[in-house]
This record gives C-alpha cells, sequence and structure tokens, in this order.
C-alpha cells in the first residue's frame, strides 16, 4: 500500500494546511483504487477500496519534506504536478497516479465558518473500528451552530458494504473522528466484541456522556443500550455497570459525588439496582500519591442528590 502513504507527503506539501483546528476530507484515486482521507490538526485517517481497513498516520514529528512516517514505512514521493488546498496530483513511488479532490472543510472555531457555514449529512470516517466493522459518522451544521452528529453508517470490513444505519441522534458534539470508540469491552457479555460507544459531548475529561452500542447476533445489526449515566466502568464478572459523575459544590474545595450501579437484565437491557451520593469536603494533595483527597465526606441531602443528577457539565476541558 505504498501509494496510500505516498500521498500524505502531497498533503504536508500544501502550504495551506496548518495546525489549527480543522476537518478536511479528500476524495478520488490513486491508481485504479477509490480512496478517502480524512484529516484533523496533523494526524489522519484514511481507508481504500481495496481492503477496506481503516488507517491512520501521525504526521506531527515530520521534519524531512521528501520522507514521511506511515505503519513504520518512510517511502519517498517521485513526482508532485499540482498541489493545493482544492486538488492534489502526482505520482507515488511505484508510479500510481493521485487525483484527489477536497470534498469537505469546516473550522470549528473559525468565526465566519461558524457564523455562515451550513451542511447536511456530511459522512466522517471515524479512527477506532471493531474486528468485523467500521463506522461513519453522519455530521450537519446550522448557521451560527457547531456541527452535531445526527446518525452513525456501519460497514464491513470484508467487503465494505453498508449494513447499518442509525438515525435520530440528538445532542451530540462532532469530535471527529474519535467521536466513536471501541476499547474492546464486551457491553451485553455476549462474547461478540463488536460493541462501540459514542462520545456525545467530550471524547476525554470528566463526566463524559456516551451512547452505548452493542451488536445482536439474533437481529444482525447494532442495539443502543439503555444506560444513562457517565464515565461508564463496565464488570465482566458481576455483569454490571457503574456511572461516575462529579459535580461542583457552592463550597470551597468541596464537591458532590455520584455513583450509580446497573446490573445487565439480559436482551440488551440494563436496570439500576443502587445509588450513592456523597458530599465531599476539604480537598487536599496527598504527597504519598499525588492525587487530590478530602478530609471529610457525608451522604448527600435529597437536594444535592437532585442537583447532580440533573447537572450538565459544560466546561472546557482543552488543558485536562
Amino acid at each position: 500500500m505504498n501509494y496510500i502513504k505516498s500521498i500524505f507527503l502531497l498533503i504536508l506539501l500544501i502550504p495551506t494546511i496548518s495546525l489549527a483546528e480543522f476537518s478536511r476530507i479528500y476524495t478520488g484515486t490513486i491508481g485504479q483504487d477509490k480512496v478517502e482521507f480524512y484529516f484533523e490538526y496533523d494526524y489522519a485517517v484514511y481507508i481504500d477500496n481495496k481492503d477496506h481497513q481503516v488507517k491512520d498516520l501521525d504526521i506531527s514529528q515530520i521534519r524531512n519534506p521528501s520522507k514521511f512516517k506511515s505503519n513504520n514505512v518512510n517511502p519517498v514521493i517521485e513526482k508532485v504536478d499540482i498541489f493545493d488546498s482544492e486538488r492534489i496530483i502526482g505520482y507515488t513511488s511505484n508510479g500510481d497516479k493521485v487525483d484527489l479532490h477536497k470534498t469537505f472543510e469546516y473550522s470549528e472555531y473559525d468565526e465566519h465558518s461558524l457564523r455562515k457555514l451550513e451542511f447536511n449529512n456530511v459522512d466522517y470516517l471515524q479512527q477506532s473500528s471493531t474486528k468485523d466493522f467500521y463506522f461513519k459518522v453522519v455530521v450537519s451544521k446550522e448557521k451560527g451552530e457547531k456541527a452535531e452528529i445526527v446518525g452513525i453508517k456501519i460497514y464491513s470490513k470484508q467487503d465494505g458494504r453498508l449494513i447499518q444505519t442509525i438515525t435520530g441522534i440528538q445532542g451530540c458534539k462532532f469530535n471527529s473522528y474519535v467521536s466513536i470508540a471501541v476499547t474492546g469491552t464486551d457491553y451485553n457479555f455476549d462474547g461478540d466484541n463488536n460493541d462501540f460507544y459514542l462520545t456525545k459531548n467530550r471524547h476525554y475529561g470528566p463526566n463524559q456522556i456516551a451512547d452505548y452500542y452493542v451488536y445482536d447476533k439474533t437481529q444482525q445489526q447494532f442495539v443502543k443500550l439503555n444506560l444513562d449515566g457517565n464515565d461508564f466502568r463496565f464488570d465482566d464478572e458481576e455483569k454490571e455497570a457503574t456511572s461516575y459523575k462529579t459535580c461542583p459544590s457552592k463550597k470551597e474545595r468541596s464537591q458532590i459525588f455520584l455513583t450509580d450501579d446497573f446490573k445487565y437484565i439480559g436482551n440488551n437491557r440494563y436496570k439500576r439496582i443502587s445509588t450513592e451520593c456523597l458530599f465531599q469536603e476539604d480537598s487536599y494533595l496527598n504527597e504519598n500519591n499525588g492525587r487530590y483527597e478530602f478530609k471529610k465526606q457525608r451522604a448527600c441531602t435529597l437536594n444535592e442528590l437532585n442537583f447532580c443528577r440533573n447537572y450538565i457539565d459544560t466546561n472546557d476541558y482543552d488543558d485536562y
């Protein structure tokens, strides 16, 4: 797949691509193969119609303009005819012709794009994939609003065939090619190992909200679990899922810590079996383990519990 790797040198030469926050899609052909490239910052994910496997490239360490690293290989581009922000034409090191066109561009923090740009149902490839499937999120944007995910497309790795489209997703922030995550966790404990989750607010930091999807072998499609909470952890032995949520307090150096336990009851369903809410006070840095801990804690009042249950975390954790 040297032609796939070589194309990224061409993109690196494009002067208008900076390290600013942007999402771009280039589609076209390399030789006889159709290809798609999805960029964010100086990382990219890509796929072709030959082997239907999602691959990624880190171009952040590139210094030599004639070489770049991809999958531990450093191919050299031999000829470039045209390169600009709209079209890329050239040849790979093995002589395959490159012909790509930019089909999409979105910058979340560009004021003009935020106010003026709008689009509907743009497919954006995801970096994470399961053993049998890869994913694209469907993204839409209205003028004056940030882009949101409105659907998910699921493809077979065997032949690239679209096998399912999930629609009706609401209130889901677009997080580029890391909107979907595959951790290897079996969310319905059936041993299938094709499960994934869709991040709804952020892909890192506390109080993450996500929708969890499992592959139902009987229906031969993905089903959304009825889990409602934050930062879930799953216990294979007990067949349980636990939600952890941290909420602010008006009292200095204090917080509310809410834990919900859910029991898997079969048929892709969970039931909440217990709740613990703690009001934690007087935080301090434990020098032995480098963690912040609390000197005192007590059970929450009903008002404190309800506040934390309804609290929506809108903080920006870019520096988290």
